[in-house]
């Protein structure tokens, strides 16, 4: 049984195998450069709860891009397998460099942290933890740069019951019941940290329930490690997750102020020379040190894709549901050479979906010569657009003479000179197209065609504040071929409504040729999660002239407020005013009601307004009054008092 390849790409040799996979060196067909595929094994891949997360974390990390993290450029998935198409790093894994050297200088530890708390860093503030941080992920340059890969790909346990992860790095509450966060990472990147300086992991035992024991139990081996380092190693081999830096951009910040501290301003350029060195002494290892005859290598696949929100110079990615193959379609980094310099990596120029074909990666175009045409001599009924070989450009000006009787006909005409009228082939034709599944972010695109032959889809996204004014997105072109029924899942990182607002989002589905009835179109009405009511934090009465009330309102957030003002004439309510406030953290307003004329009888007559909130004000509800005092001769006066205030 041949296996599966990822189409648009020749496999080169094979790099390495895993828990997770095989890794193989690959060359973009199109352009020749050089990428690294990882083909997930069986075993992940039959796992449905890792799919689903995969995918979802692949939409992520293919939007990061960061030195730090080696770029996924596509993730694959089909029914015979799933690869992902990641940035060629033309260097080694620090676990060779530890395995061929032992322990590296302090500088050159800290190197190491460095370079991964900022890609884990940055996958933190995505919502992505990594999982499974260990040696073999991390990728050295000839340059001492280093990379990170395979977030999101934790190995399964060795044994039942051990949750996934590599042992010698788990954290204490990764043993328990699986759970991760970014302090699971921190844990991790810490524990390769010592590695690195000692030569040896933290925690060593025979077995898998010894080695539980002692991430749990054993005390911190600090005193192991040089004292400039101790208390990063103490933090970040915390027992529990509390007392760890909460992410790696925390503890980025005390690595920082350790190193300088403890070796000096220029720690990082003489740690980085060391993983430099270590690094080239390897370098006959290095992915592209064995040039080799690049294999050819063909399958037709379905591609879906996934388009950015109007963003320049950033990848593209989609996940697709079709019947045979999901595929996610991303643009690649350019790189205009095949022989890299040292501490590069050659990666792959930026394409556009719209150039891809039914069965190849992101294509660069090339121009094609247009060969000269000539005419075909009358009676052949060859189509001028295709002269027989070696026609000359122009037809000589008589006519050719019959043939001798008894001589072959000429080709494509009978002996009875009636010309051979070869059918055309049928022309591609949609017989219909549906949109099923529509929920604002994905759907499925159903087509259905007479023959097998190309048939463009083209999906356009859409969304705005009302159904006729809807802002469109670049739009999905998706070439279809080989098969006469399609459902081809599309998708779009649209991002979640603010809270208490409604959005409306379209999609809009079409074919070349077009299907009967043209194309199909969906619109759904998305809202917002509700706003959580903020704390309102001061209430104040600006003015009052026993008619209209001035208040402001300060906030503790921007969701809805209800302020609720009530008027009244000598100590009885005569009207109430009910306002919402959202969207702001400040508020200034007023409310007016009619409260009639003073009480001329008893000359004096109180006019009042009180204003509260809900949620309550941290100085509560604020009142506010005016007296009006009248006599026969002079029916209103108002008094000449500022208007009282009373909490």
């Amino acid at each position: 049984m041949i296996a599966w390849s990822v189409p648009g790409y020749r496999e080169v040799r094979e790099l390495g195998t895993g828990g997770a996979g095989r890794v193989v060196l690959a060359t973009y067909s199109t352009t020749g450069a050089y990428v690294a595929i990882k083909y997930l094994h069986d075993g992940l891949r039959g796992d449905p709860r890792f799919l689903r997360g995969f995918r979802q974390e692949a939409r992520i990390m293919v939007e990061l891009n960061d030195p730090a993290i080696v770029r996924l450029y596509e993730y694959v998935e089909t029914r015979d397998g799933a690869a992902i198409v990641m940035e060629l790093v033309d260097g080694v894994p620090l676990r060779r460099i530890l395995s061929e050297h032992g322990a590296t200088s302090p500088e050159a530890a800290l190197v190491v942290l460095k370079g991964s708390l900022t890609g884990l860093s940055l996958a933190h503030a995505s919502g992505i933890v990594h999982r499974d941080y260990k040696p073999e992920n991390v990728l050295v340059q000839a340059d001492g740069a280093s990379k990170l890969s395979d977030f999101g790909i934790a190995t399964p346990g060795a044994e039942p019951g051990v949750p996934a992860g590599t042992p010698p790095y788990m954290a204490p509450e990764q043993w328990d019941d699986g759970a991760v966060s970014p302090a699971t990472d921190v844990y991790a990147a810490t524990c390769v940290f010592f590695e690195c300086l000692t030569g040896r992991r933290p925690y060593r035992a025979d077995h898998l329930a010894g080695l539980r024991h002692r991430h749990k139990t054993a005390p911190i081996p600090a005193e192991e490690v040089p004292s400039a380092v101790r208390g990063l190693v103490t933090r970040g081999l915390a027992k529990n997750p509390a007392d760890r830096p909460p992410t790696a951009g925390t503890f980025l910040g005390e690595l920082e102020d350790a190193a300088v501290a403890g070796y000096g301003p220029d720690w990082e350029q003489r740690g980085r020379r060391r993983l430099a060195e270590l690094a080239t002494l390897l370098a006959l290892a290095f992915p592209l040190a064995k040039p080799a005859e690049p294999v050819e290598v063909a399958t037709s696949v379905a591609r879906t894709v996934l388009s950015g929100r109007l963003r320049s110079s950033v990848p593209r990615f989609a996940v697709g549901g079709a019947v045979l193959s999901a595929v996610v379609v991303a643009a690649l980094v350019a790189a205009n050479r095949q022989t890299p310099v040292a501490g590069d990596s050659p990666i792959v120029p930026p394409v556009h979906a719209e150039d891809a074909g039914p069965s190849a990666g992101p294509s660069t175009p090339s121009p094609t010569p247009s060969p000269s045409r000539s005419k075909a001599p009358a009676g052949t009924g060859t189509s001028p657009s295709d002269p027989p070989a070696g026609a000359p450009s122009d037809p000589p000006s008589d006519p050719p003479a019959d043939p001798p009787p008894g001589s072959p006909s000429p080709p494509g005409v009978t002996p009875s000179g009636t010309p051979v009228i070869t059918p055309k082939p049928a022309p591609p034709k949609v017989t219909s197209l549906g949109i099923d599944g529509f929920d604002g972010q994905s759907a499925t695109i159903h087509v259905r065609a007479a023959n097998g032959k190309k048939v463009t889809l083209t999906v356009r996204f859409s969304e705005g504040p009302a159904p006729d004014d809807l802002d469109p997105l670049p739009p999905q072109i998706i070439p279809l071929a080989g098969a006469t029924s399609y459902d081809t899942g599309v998708q779009q990182g649209f991002p979640a409504p603010e809270c208490d607002t409604t959005v409306y989002r379209r999609i809009e589905a079409g074919t070349s040729p077009a299907a009967p009835g043209g194309t199909r179109t969906t619109t759904l009405r998305v809202a917002g999660a509700p706003c959580p009511s903020p704390t309102v934090d001061s209430v104040k009465i600006s003015g009052w002239d026993g008619t209209e009330v001035d208040a402001d309102i300060g906030t503790g957030g921007t969701g809805p407020v209800r302020v609720t003002v009530q008027f009244s004439r000598n100590g009885t309510v005569v009207d109430t005013v009910t306002r919402t406030l959202r969207g702001r953290t400040a508020y200034s307003f007023s409310a007016s009601a009619d409260l009639g004329p003073a009480d001329c009888e008893k000359r004096v007559t109180e006019f009042s307004a009180v204003v509260t909130t809900e949620p309550g004000s941290a100085n509560g509800p604020q009142r506010a009054s005016i007296r009006k005092v009248c006599t026969p001769q002079e029916p209103v006066s108002p008094s000449q008092g500022e208007p009282g205030l009373a909490s």
